[in-house]
C-alpha cells in the first residue's frame, strides 16, 4: 500500500460532479489542499461537456442526481474515459447501489458526509490506479503494435532458398472471418477496424471455438500481463466494451460477445 500511495503523490486532475453548492465547494476544498487541479459541476450534463476538454484522472461523483444518475454517468464516463478512476459518493440510502456501482467499473465508494481524510487517501489511491493502468494500456498497446509489423517484414533467406508460404488460414466462427495471415477481421460481411489489442482479443475468443476463455488467460494471452481475476476483470473489460461497440447491433445487449458472470467472455456461434 505504500508503494501504491508514493505512485500517485503528483497531484492529478479531479472532476467533482454534485447537485449541492455547498457539498462540492467543501470537498473541493479539502482536494484543493493536497495541491489537485479540481473542477467542480453540478450535473451529468456539465461533467461529460467538461470532460471533452479536461483531462480528468479521476472522478468523484454523487449517486443521487436530478436528471442522469450518478450510476448512469459512471457508464458514460468510463465510454469516454475507460481509465477514469470513478469514486461514488453515496447516503446509507443509496449504499447497495454503490456496491453495485464498484462491481459495473467504480474504483470506490465513500459515504456522505465523506471524512476529509477519508476523500484524501481515496482519491490519492485512486490516482494510483488510474495512472498504472493508464500506462500499462499504452505500453501494451505499443507492444501489440510493434509484435504486429514484425511479424509482417519478411524473413531474410540464403541466397536460391524460397520463402517458406505464409499462413493465409481463415477462421471462421458464426458471421465473423479472421485472416490471420493479413490481420483482417469481417463480421457480417464488414470489415472491421480494429486496434492491435482488439483484433488479439477477437482472435483469442474465436480460437476457442464458442468455449468461455476466463479473464486472468485472457489478460495473459492478449496483454501479455499476469493479472489477479479481479485486476484482469477490469482490464479486459475496458478492450470488450470498445469490441462491442465496433460489432454488436446493440452493444448494450449484446448477442455475440457473451459475458459469462465471475468467469469470462465467449463467442457465441
Amino acid at each position: 500500500m505504500a508503494e501504491e500511495v508514493q505512485y500517485g503523490r503528483h497531484p492529478g486532475k479531479i472532476l467533482l460532479v454534485d447537485d449541492e453548492t455547498n457539498i462540492r465547494e467543501g470537498l473541493k476544498a479539502i482536494l484543493q489542499k493536497d495541491g489537485h487541479e479540481v473542477r467542480d459541476v453540478g450535473t451529468a450534463v456539465a461533467a461529460l461537456d467538461l470532460l471533452s476538454t479536461f483531462a480528468a484522472e479521476v472522478a468523484v461523483l454523487d449517486i443521487r442526481m436530478p436528471g442522469m444518475t450518478g450510476t448512469e454517468l459512471l457508464a458514460a464516463v468510463k465510454a469516454q474515459r475507460p481509465y477514469l478512476a470513478v469514486i461514488m459518493l453515496t447516503g446509507h440510502g443509496t449504499l447497495e447501489t454503490a456496491m453495485t456501482a464498484v462491481k459495473e467499473g467504480a474504483f470506490d465508494y465513500l459515504l456522505k458526509p465523506a471524512r476529509p481524510d477519508d476523500l484524501r487517501q481515496v482519491v490519492w489511491r485512486a490516482l494510483t490506479a488510474a495512472r498504472r493502468q493508464r500506462e500499462q494500456a499504452v505500453l501494451l498497446e505499443s507492444l501489440q503494435s510493434g509484435l504486429q509489423r514484425l511479424q509482417q517484414l519478411p524473413a531474410t533467406l540464403p541466397p536460391g532458398q524460397p520463402a517458406a508460404p505464409r499462413d493465409s488460414g481463415l477462421l471462421k466462427i458464426g458471421d465473423l472471418v479472421i485472416n490471420r495471415a493479413t490481420y483482417e477481421a469481417h463480421y457480417r460481411g464488414e470489415l472491421l477496424s480494429l486496434t492491435p489489442t482488439e483484433h488479439s482479443l477477437l482472435l483469442a475468443l474465436a480460437e476457442q471455438g464458442g468455449a468461455v476463455m476466463d479473464y486472468v488467460t485472457l489478460t495473459k494471452v492478449v496483454l501479455d500481463y499476469e493479472a489477479e481475476p479481479w485486476e484482469a476483470k477490469e482490464l479486459i473489460k475496458r478492450h470488450i466494451y470498445t469490441l462491442r461497440q465496433k460489432m454488436e447491433p446493440h452493444p448494450e445487449q449484446p448477442q455475440f460477445i457473451l459475458n459469462v458472470r465471475g468467469v469470462g467472455y465467449r463467442l457465441a456461434a
